[in-house]
């Protein structure tokens, strides 16, 4: 079975103050784009056994996301049989598109059909929190929403689809996302976290007029592109990608970045 795993972006994401469990509060604006990881998946008669290849490189063998779903759907839900996934990455890496948790909710909602689960969304988005912070939002198969909590509450909105544009990939040395986390704990002053109907009435308005804001800005360096009146660019998740919000259908090529055209 071919599975389609999309990339999200954020069009906002304030980040409140670590809590006592260390994690942080969030409040965000995530939408689906079109760009995707392809998941090749089947599941062989035998004992439990799980390969995952094509993320050689990018993570240790046996301990990646999709490592990690099936893993734990065979702890909670008996799994049996040689699970098998090839995955073809077209998401870049620890770059705030949520590849990683995109590619282990399309498994999760492929071993619900297939064990014959039919486990209600819910439960399935609450698996999924288990493995990744943004896992709950691919798993609920929304196309937008506002996502709060730690990732864990999903609010969907209608989704815009006026929207393109394209993703611009640095090709600098990427943030880990834990010292990204470290250093807005280094925050004098951290703004009071927007609800989910401010943020909801900013989407519906003209794209640039949004005051949407990532505090992430402030680990992740300005690429170097020239933004005319007219388009909006926007860093997503924790970086190191940002999204260009623009009608122009080609960027001139540069040595600082790559460019992925997509739509919304």
């Amino acid at each position: 079975m071919e599975l389609k795993a999309p990339s999200k972006v954020n069009f906002h994401l304030a980040v409140g103050p670590r809590r006592a469990d260390g994690y942080h509060p969030i409040m965000s604006v995530f939408q689906t784009c079109s760009l995707c990881d392809t998941l090749d998946v089947s599941l062989a008669p035998g004992p439990f056994h799980v390969d995952v290849t094509g993320l050689e490189g990018l993570c240790e063998k046996g301990k990646s996301t999709l490592d990690k779903a099936a893993m734990l759907w065979h702890e909670v839900y008996g799994l049996e049989g040689k699970l098998t996934v090839r995955v073809t990455k077209n998401i870049p890496s620890q770059a705030g598109l949520g590849g990683g948790s995109s590619d282990a909710a399309s498994l999760i909602l492929w071993l619900n059909g297939k064990t014959g689960r039919n486990l209600p969304k819910e439960e399935l988005m609450a698996f999924g929190a288990r493995i990744g912070c943004d896992v709950p939002f691919f798993v609920s198969q929304c196309r937008a929403a506002i996502v709060s909590g730690v990732g864990e509450i999903v609010r969907p909105i209608e989704a815009r689809t006026d929207l393109e544009g394209f993703i611009i990939i640095p090709k600098s040395e990427k943030v880990s996302t834990a010292e990204a986390y470290r250093a807005l704990d280094s925050r004098e002053t951290i703004p009071e976290l927007e609800s989910a109907e401010e943020l909801e009435r900013e989407y519906r308005r003209p794209f640039t007029q949004w005051t949407f804001r990532n505090d992430f800005d402030l680990v992740n360096s300005l690429p170097e592109i020239e933004v005319p009146e007219g388009e909006r660019l926007l860093l997503t998740g924790s970086g190191s990608c940002r999204v260009l919000l623009t009608e122009r259908k080609k960027l001139t090529a540069s040595p600082l970045y790559e460019s992925v055209q997509v739509s919304f």
